[in-house]
């Protein structure tokens, strides 16, 4: 399959931005950032050159006509979860700091929801450079009472994958929705396609890769977090609307929010339930989201540095990363969840919560 030449415009156009006298981008510096933005055909040298300096909304945008797309991402109020891909700290690979998290404290996430998963039957694999750190993942996972025959590893040979962040890395299974089969979308970083870890994935789950997304130093924009769809067909975006939704997905309605941080992923705002449901923390977004249907809203709290509408959801559990210091908060997005009937399951993380990073930016489903 081939991606079709994209273009990145949204129902709010550039003339009305200048008219307006809005700034296009959502803060200083980000159109620098979200330079040479590219579609690869998986395997292929040729690039399809995504047109630079797209427009950045101010404000929510509801795009109302449907697109003709085939597949659709995973929907976790839709389908079932059967392996979850986690990916454990390598300090060999990065040098970089993640502002005022700690790895340890980000590593405990990612063990003690390890840990859970297995012990609900779900299949978990840590995926990591084979030392001392996928092995001390492993003894943590049992350390915390997981179910060790429901752990794997990966030992990847393919060195550049991102460590910590899987959401945003490697694989996007997307369903055709014509013959109902998982396939895979490589989203591959600076040109180089992660092939053990997408070969692992077809022989192991059966996704073959059809396509790919260089996902480079993008400002997060084309990242993992920035792919959401509900149970409706609606697609959701922040900053400015994913490439996928222009011919890849089937959408019945776009969606694209503003950024309200750093990262700018629509899953740190918004979430998805059963029901046509959406948790949100941003008061300011339900307008957008009655205007595009979506029937039921609930309201978690907001945090300046945390986001519980952030949640790695798998089959009916919630989990849902915390800080000490808001577990006041987090007890009050707890009840919103269960009153929806879902269980929910908080991950202390110590620190690994701050500035937005949470628990579904660690990890990865495949869907049954």
């Amino acid at each position: 399959m081939k991606i079709s030449v994209l273009v990145l415009l949204l129902s709010v156009s550039q003339a009305f931005a200048a008219d307006s006298g809005l700034n296009p981008f959502a803060f200083d510096g980000f159109s620098d950032t979200a330079k040479g933005l590219v579609v690869t055909d998986a395997g292929q040298p040729e690039k399809l050159q995504v047109p630079l300096r797209p427009v950045y909304v101010e404000q929510p945008v509801v795009n109302h006509q449907p697109n003709a797309g085939r597949y659709r991402p995973y929907i976790p109020s839709l389908d079932r979860v059967k392996a979850v891909f986690l990916a454990p700290y390598d300090p060999s690979r990065d040098s970089k700091g993640y502002g005022e998290m700690e790895i340890e404290e980000i590593m405990a996430a990612i063990d003690k929801t390890a840990a859970e998963l297995t012990k609900m039957g779900i299949k978990v694999i840590l995926v990591g450079n084979p030392g001392p750190e996928l092995r001390a993942s492993v003894a943590a996972v049992k350390s915390y009472g997981g179910n060790m025959a429901n752990l794997e590893t990966f030992a990847k040979k393919d060195y550049h994958l991102n460590h910590l962040w899987f959401r945003d890395y490697g694989l996007l299974p997307i369903k055709d929705l014509g013959t109902g089969r998982w396939d895979n979308i490589s989203m591959i970083i600076r040109g180089k396609p992660l092939n053990d870890l997408l070969a692992f994935a077809q022989q192991r789950f059966g996704l073959r890769t059809i396509d790919s997304l260089d996902v480079s130093e993008t400002g997060g924009q084309l990242r993992g977090g920035n792919i959401l769809m509900d149970e409706a067909g609606r697609c959701y975006s922040a900053g400015f609307r994913h490439p996928l939704y222009e011919a890849t997905f089937k959408c019945t309605k776009t969606i694209t929010f503003p950024c309200r941080s750093d990262v700018c992923h629509t899953d740190e705002y918004v979430t998805f339930l059963k029901n046509d449901t959406a948790i949100t923390n941003q008061q300011e977004f339900v307008p957008a989201l009655k205007e595009a249907g979506v029937k039921n809203i609930r309201l978690v709290p907001y945090d300046v540095h945390l986001s519980l509408a952030n949640v790695l959801i798998v089959n009916d559990t919630v989990f849902m990363m915390y800080l000490d210091h808001v577990k006041d908060k987090m007890l009050q997005a707890k009840s919103v969840f269960e009153r929806e009937g879902y269980k929910v399951i908080p991950i202390n993380s110590g620190g690994a919560g701050r500035q937005y990073g949470a628990v579904h930016c660690l990890t990865k489903e495949i869907p049954e």
